[in-house]
């Protein structure tokens, strides 16, 4: 009686205490793989997105005009960072979201596109990375699509020469706008191994 009443008193705790046969699986939320990222909750980060523009007019006639728009874009799923940037002279707001522009990959692989509506302020990304982690001899090829909104908030400038004379600058107007980080939401991804 003696040996049933101590078993049943230290059983539990030699259970409780033992390795157990199936094994708890443990998640680091901060060493996931490119393929995990890629199939979970993947979202693009762009920073220091920066939007400038400057209107010159050489004469009364002659208007030189470019507007730029630049930033970085981290994937999370291949921890890399592609390089934007393009320049327009598409008057009056120069970026309409009708021209797809190529992002420095080089350093990366893979390939990322972009355009931008300045009037709405809709940027979209278009990117492929390969991920190796789950077989090597069969990678899988991820293509995405994304886009952010932002609001920028912008300062001009205009200059205007009442004493003009020809080979000076009749007037100048620059727009310039604080830098700004978004997410950029992916609507749409493929694989293919």
């Amino acid at each position: 009686m003696f040996f049933s009443s101590t078993l049943s008193l230290v059983l539990p705790l030699i259970l409780a205490t033992s390795a157990s046969p199936i094994s708890s699986r443990q998640t680091n939320s901060a060493s996931t793989s490119c393929s995990d990222t890629s199939f979970k909750n993947f979202q693009w980060q762009a920073s220091n997105f920066d939007f400038h523009a400057s209107y010159i007019f050489s004469t009364p006639a002659h208007q030189n005009s470019w507007g730029y728009a630049s930033f970085d874009l981290l994937n999370p799923a291949d921890q890399s960072t592609a390089h934007c940037s393009a320049a327009s002279n598409q008057l009056n707001d120069f970026f309409y979201g009708t021209v797809q522009y190529s992002c420095n990959d080089t350093l990366r692989g893979g390939s990322t596109k972009f355009d931008f509506n300045r009037p709405t302020g809709e940027l979209r990304v278009e990117q492929s990375w390969t991920c190796r982690d789950q077989d090597p001899q069969y990678p899988i090829t991820f293509t995405a699509k994304g886009s952010a909104n932002f609001t920028l908030g912008c300062n001009e400038e205009s200059y205007q020469n009442a004493n003009w004379t020809i080979g000076q600058i009749y007037s100048s107007r620059t727009v310039t706008c604080g830098k700004v980080d978004s997410v950029v939401t992916p609507y749409e991804i493929s694989a293919v191994a």
